[in-house]
């Protein structure tokens, strides 16, 4: 690497920028990126890159020019999800090699449509399409190899792996299958820390435990004993002081140590053993038995996680809680459920965890960074000791700020749960409905983001009311499925949650040229999370949750401007945003602000501002 350091320049970068994408090279705000690259060498960087700056193109000509270096190591493009994988593997074909994770993958070894994370794969030794890491060959010739192993094997031959957070996370984390990168690109860095904690994070169940405990008996395995114990204690610590059903509640620190004290007793090599001796007695059928298989090889395969997990829950002379555990009950279960208690470990704090799948040479390009000392808190990228350390260039966005607006009208009520009066939220809803009928009424198609479910049910029995044409989603109906019928042309109103429609849907080219955005995310107090939180950080986590406020506020307002010729505008309701909203702005987006104006002044000025450019 430190002969690589005296490599890398600008030159280098401008040769290898996809000129297949963008004919007449990189404009001039890609041309201060790569300069921005080149001058700070092999180090870690963030990228603060507005939409329409053409990103992409950048993080290609990056890789590119280092695969040029070392052709035979892989090097990484990492994105949240695999909309986005497609898209940019869309957007520049012929650069990456996809990877993406087992969920997207079908299992060869079953009949029909199995996908291969529903399946004990550690388990199906004699599997004829398993795929050699080392030779590439399928432990039976001629048959079709597993499409996820044999990707796996072509990604350690070299070249840019374009792949999920999640893929690279479990792939240099845990299975430790790559070594470090040469260089690592994350796009929608922003993203990293939580997509880390949800792939982190577990639920372990009574009815799975009940299911293990079951196929224990039948091999005469004795882990059966200590399971039952460990499901014991899940039913009596959940029981215990009358805790609210339907409910993740956290719970205490002794209540920790007695799981960790029960489970500490199963030696999990011992165990994946007996059960691998037993599908091979065929004491275990791998096909009838898969479900409930599937469970107890992620059970033994995460023993040591949980534990792990645990202990990070507690407080010690060194340093506060990383995670947290929770429990949660149905008060019965219903005619449909087979889960009535879980235990949930949630991972919390993985900014060290981030930061050893990281190599030195790492770019993190997000759109929405806003702080970067609390960007490098969240995610530990930059940051050493508590200090950020990593260069941060921020560019302004070439969109024109004429063609929209942000309103934060002036007469619209605190929907804050402390703030606002009875009828307030139910008048805010209908407030939102009847300027959806009015646009649609005019042409203009509109996005309303909310926060809570319950407020996605109201708003679309409102809009039944008022006659509005909404597209949502319930009822196996996804919501990217809804998306797309709107994208599509379907509908007046698409409605939807921030939890899905603050990021990933785009709406550009006047599809739904007006944004409602209900109410800010801060956590609910009741919520497990807000109360570890709480505990762990005191005053302090206002910063933290006015971060995060606030990037969810620029996410929501990018819905429907992606491009130089996007018109949009986004009217925030609740009075909450006035804190945070403007602060939250860049630079060259502040004049696009107005908060001067009552809601109707708000309407009208859209309507002229949409008018203008029919």
């Amino acid at each position: 690497m430190d002969h690589l350091q005296h490599q890398v320049n600008l030159s280098e970068f401008l040769e290898r920028f996809p000129r297949d994408r963008y004919p007449a090279g990189p404009r001039r705000d890609q041309e201060r990126i790569l300069e921005f690259v080149a001058q700070n060498g092999l180090k870690t960087m963030v990228v603060e890159a507005p939409t329409g700056i053409g990103k992409t193109g950048v993080e290609c000509a990056i890789l590119e020019a280092m695969k040029a270096k070392m052709r035979n190591k892989p090097m990484f493009l990492i994105t949240p999800n695999k909309t986005i994988v497609e898209q940019i593997n869309q957007e520049l074909p012929g650069h990456f090699k996809v990877a993406l994770g087992r969920n997207e993958h079908q299992c060869l070894y079953y009949q029909g449509e199995v996908r291969a994370d529903d399946v004990p794969c550690s388990m199906l030794r004699d599997c004829p399409h398993r795929v050699d890491q080392t030779t590439g060959q399928t432990l039976q010739e001629h048959v079709a190899p597993c499409p996820y192993l044999l990707q796996k094997y072509q990604a350690k031959q070299g070249g840019i792996i374009l792949c999920t957070m999640s893929f690279y996370l479990f792939t240099h984390l845990f299975s430790r299958e790559f070594d470090l990168p040469p260089v690592l690109v994350i796009d929608e860095a922003h993203r990293i820390a939580d997509i880390v904690r949800n792939s982190l994070s577990y639920e372990i169940t009574d009815w799975h435990l009940e299911q293990a405990v079951q196929l224990l008996e039948r091999i005469g395995a004795t882990e059966k004993e200590t399971i039952k114990r460990f499901l014991s204690a899940i039913r009596r610590i959940t029981k215990a002081r009358k805790r609210p059903p339907n409910l993740e509640v956290l719970i205490e620190d002794e209540e920790v140590r007695r799981l960790i004290e029960i489970l500490d007793e199963i030696d999990e090599r011992e165990l994946a053993k007996k059960i691998e001796r037993a599908v091979q007695d065929h004491l275990i059928d791998p096909v009838a038995d898969r479900v409930i298989l599937t469970k107890l090889e992620t059970l033994v395969r995460d023993l040591r996680r949980y534990i792990h997990s645990f202990e990070y829950s507690l407080e010690t002379a060194g340093r506060k809680p990383l995670d947290y555990t929770c429990t949660f009950y149905r008060r019965e279960r219903g005619e449909h459920d087979k889960v009535q208690y879980k235990l949930v470990i949630r991972a919390y704090y993985v900014a060290p965890l981030i930061r050893k799948m990281l190599p030195p040479f790492t770019v993190c390009f997000s759109a929405t960074i806003g702080d970067p000392e609390i960007f490098g808190f969240e995610t530990g990228i930059g940051r050493e000791r508590g200090i950020q350390r990593a260069p941060f260039l921020s560019l302004s966005s070439p969109f024109p700020v004429g063609h929209t607006r942000i309103y934060l009208p002036n007469d619209t009520p605190n929907l804050a749960m402390n703030a606002r009066r009875r009828q307030d939220m139910t008048h805010s809803l209908r407030l939102i409905v009847r300027a959806c009928r009015r646009l649609a009424d005019n042409g203009y198609r509109s996005l309303v983001v909310v926060i809570s479910n319950k407020e996605r049910e109201k708003l679309l029995e409102l809009a039944s009311e008022e006659g509005v044409k909404t597209v949502s989603y319930g009822n196996g109906y996804t919501a990217k499925e809804a998306a797309l019928a709107f994208r599509s042309g379907e509908g007046e109103v698409l409605v939807g949650t921030a939890a899905n429609y603050s990021e990933g849907v785009d709406l550009p080219k006047q599809i739904a040229p007006v944004i409602f955005f209900l109410r800010p995310g801060y956590p609910n107090p009741t919520e497990a999370s807000t109360q570890f939180e709480e505990r762990r950080w005191r005053s302090q986590r206002w910063a933290l949750w006015n971060w995060r406020v606030m990037r969810q506020a620029l996410q929501v307002r990018g819905r429907n401007v992606r491009g130089r010729n996007d018109l949009g505008v986004t009217i925030f309701l609740s009075q909450q945003f006035k804190r945070v909203l403007f602060a939250s702005l860049p630079e060259w987006l502040e004049t696009a602000y107005r908060s001067n104006l009552s809601f109707e002044q708000c309407l009208k000025d859209t309507e002229g501002l949409l008018a203008s450019q029919d």
